[in-house]
C-alpha cells in the first residue's frame, strides 16, 4: 500500500502522532511509502486546501498512491469530490479513505457538509463518534462506516510523567468554560454542567482543588491554562483527576482527553456514556460517574483507596500506551482498508470489520452490530 494522507494540519507537526504512526508503518514494511500532505495551509483558507488538492493530483500521478486518506475533513471546506473523481482519474484503483474527529449533532453543532459530501464520496469512513454524525453521513450516501476512537499522540504524551511524592491538589480538573447564547445547544447545556461541577468541587474540597483552563477567571483554585502539551504536567498536580461533562451523548464518543489523562498516570473519573466502558474496562483502568452527586461521592470514595487508586492510575498508563496511542489508530485503520483492498482484488465482499478499539474482556465480534454502519465491503 502506497499511503498519501491529507493531514488536517498547516504542517505536519500539528498532527505530530499521525505522522509518526505513518512513518512507523513504512519502517515495519507494513506500508510501501507514506506521505503526509496538510491541507490547511499557513492561511487555512479554501484556496489552501484547493492548493493541497492540486499538489495530491501531481503527487498521486509522479508517486503511484494507491491509497488516499481524508484525515478529519469537517468544517469550513471545499467540496471535494470534484478532486475524488480527478484522483481516480489517475489511479483508477485508489482506494479513499476518510475520517472524522468530533462529534457533531442532530439539530445544532450539525455534520458539516464538507465531512457528509467526502464521506459520501470515500470507500471506508472512520468516524470517533456516531449518533447523529453516522445518521448525516449515511443519509448523504457514505458507506462502510466504521466507529474508530481517538487515541492519544503517542509524541506528545509516551514520555514517562511527571512524578509529585505529594501531590499539591486532592482533585484536578482540566477543560475551559465556554458559554453561549443558545440554551438548547448541548454544548451549552455541557457549559452549565460543567459550572455546577466546578463550583461543587471547589466547595467540597476547598484548596485541595485544582483548576485548569480558560475563562474560569474568579473561581476558587484557579491556575490558568494549560497548553496542549503540558497537560501531563498539570495532571500529576493531583491524586485524582477529572473528566467534564461531554458536549454529546452520542454512544462509544470519546475526545483525545480521555486517553491522554489515562496516559498520565493520574486517574481518571470520567462521564459515563453509553459503550464507553468497553472501551477501557471500568473500576480498572477509570471510574464512571453518571450525574454530579454520584461524581461526588465516587471522588469520596476513590481518595480513599491509597495505593488501589495508584495502580489503576498505573494499569491505565499501560492500557493506553500499549494499544491505543494515535499510532495504534493509524495502524488499525489501515489494517482495515488493506482487508478491503484484498478482498475487492478478488472479487470478494469483505464482511463487516471488528475493529481492535475494545479491552480485553470485550470480543469486537460482538460490537458489530453498534459501531459499523451502512456496510458494504
Amino acid at each position: 500500500m502506497r499511503l498519501l494522507m491529507l493531514l488536517q494540519g498547516r504542517t505536519v507537526a500539528d498532527q505530530p502522532g499521525y505522522h509518526q504512526g505513518l512513518l512507523r508503518l513504512v519502517e515495519q514494511g507494513r506500508l510501501q511509502a507514506a506521505q503526509a500532505l496538510p491541507y490547511l495551509g499557513p492561511e487555512s483558507t479554501p484556496q489552501a486546501t484547493e492548493l493541497a488538492f492540486a499538489q495530491a493530483l501531481h503527487l498521486i500521478a509522479r508517486e503511484g498512491y494507491d491509497t488516499l486518506w481524508l484525515q478529519c475533513y469537517h468544517g469550513p471546506l471545499p467540496d471535494p469530490r470534484p478532486f475524488l473523481s480527478a484522483a481516480r482519474q489517475r489511479c483508477p484503483e485508489l482506494l479513499v479513505l476518510c475520517s472524522s474527529g468530533d462529534a457533531f449533532g442532530r439539530w445544532m453543532h450539525r455534520t458539516p457538509a464538507s465531512l457528509r459530501q467526502a464521506c459520501a464520496a470515500a470507500d471506508l469512513n472512520f468516524l470517533t463518534a456516531l449518533g447523529p454524525v453516522a445518521d448525516a453521513v449515511t443519509a448523504a450516501g457514505a458507506r462502510n462506516v466504521v466507529l474508530m476512537p481517538h487515541g492519544a499522540c503517542q509524541v506528545r504524551f509516551a514520555a514517562p510523567p511527571p512524578q509529585q511524592e505529594a501531590p499539591p491538589f486532592d482533585v484536578v480538573f482540566i477543560g475551559s468554560q465556554h458559554a453561549g447564547r443558545n440554551p438548547f445547544n448541548p454544548i451549552n447545556r455541557a457549559a452549565r454542567q460543567r459550572r455546577a461541577m466546578v463550583q461543587a468541587l471547589a466547595r467540597r474540597y476547598g484548596p485541595r482543588f485544582g483548576l485548569f483552563g480558560r475563562g474560569w477567571e474568579g473561581q476558587p483554585g484557579w491556575q490558568g491554562p494549560v497548553p496542549f502539551a503540558d497537560q501531563h504536567q498539570a495532571m500529576a498536580q493531583g491524586r485524582l483527576q477529572l473528566g467534564g461533562f461531554p458536549g454529546g451523548r452520542a454512544p462509544y464518543y470519546l475526545s483525545d482527553r480521555p486517553y491522554i489523562a489515562m496516559a498520565s498516570a493520574t486517574p481518571l473519573l470520567d462521564c459515563r456514556l453509553q459503550g464507553v466502558d468497553r472501551l477501557a474496562r471500568e473500576g480498572e483502568h477509570w471510574a464512571l460517574y453518571d450525574d454530579l452527586p454520584d461524581l461526588l461521592r465516587l471522588c469520596d470514595r476513590s481518595l480513599a483507596l491509597g495505593e488501589d487508586l495508584r495502580a489503576m492510575g498505573r494499569a491505565a498508563r499501560d492500557y493506553v500506551l500499549c494499544a491505543h496511542t494515535q499510532y495504534h489508530r493509524v495502524s488499525e485503520m489501515l489494517r482495515i482498508a488493506a482487508d478491503l483492498r484484498e478482498a475487492r482484488s478478488h472479487g470478494r465482499r469483505l464482511p463487516p470489520p471488528a475493529p481492535r478499539i475494545f479491552h480485553a474482556g470485550v470480543r469486537p465480534e460482538d460490537e458489530i452490530p453498534q459501531v459499523v454502519r451502512a456496510w458494504a465491503g
